[in-house]
């Protein structure tokens, strides 16, 4: 069974991450993940940029007890400075 995270604790929902980072990025298509807290109040959320609108709908997903939260956006790019 994996461990809960305790997703008030920003180094708890950083260790989710970068332990399922890949997996997210592979399962959802992601062009990206991040950390959030839409509610600066509430708990973190993992963010998950995406480009299927149909993922956004999604609000009942987590990951060790963390919500994994879909933004929908275009390709990343780098740049160069």
């Amino acid at each position: 069974m994996a461990a809960v995270a305790e997703p008030d604790s920003l180094d708890a929902v950083r260790a989710v991450l970068a332990a399922h980072r890949a997996e997210l990025t592979r399962r959802f298509a992601a062009v990206g993940t991040g950390i959030g807290r839409p509610d600066p109040s509430g708990p973190y959320v993992i963010t998950v940029y995406v480009t299927d609108p149909v993922l956004v709908a999604r609000t009942s997903e987590r990951v060790d007890g963390v919500a994994l939260r879909f933004v929908l956006t275009g390709p990343f790019e780098a740049r160069r400075t």
